[in-house]
């Protein structure tokens, strides 16, 4: 597909245009969110069930490892153990 810088133009504009109302839904989206979190702590449940959804809100955890008290124990060379993901990135301004 061939494109005129015109053309091109129109279609950042229109990506602009689109990247703004995804961001107010999300806010939006982020707003009911915090409606429903109150809604479980109000009644200090970590589920509930509706007739259209199943609800939970629990606490959850995630293991990281700390890299630089790593690298104290194994040196500064820590390559070999690390893991590289590569891809594109379309960037506008």
């Amino acid at each position: 597909m061939c494109m005129t810088k015109a053309e091109l133009e129109m279609q950042v504009n229109q990506l602009r245009e689109l990247k703004a109302m995804k961001e107010e839904l999300e806010n939006e989206v982020k707003a009911v969110e915090v409606e429903i979190i109150s809604y479980m702590k109000e009644k200090e449940i970590d589920a509930e069930i509706t007739s259209t959804a199943k609800i939970t809100y629990k606490p959850q955890s995630r293991t990281t490892l700390d890299k630089e008290k790593l690298g104290e124990i194994l040196g500064d060379d820590l390559k070999p153990y690390e893991k590289v993901s590569t891809y594109s990135v379309l960037r506008i301004k």
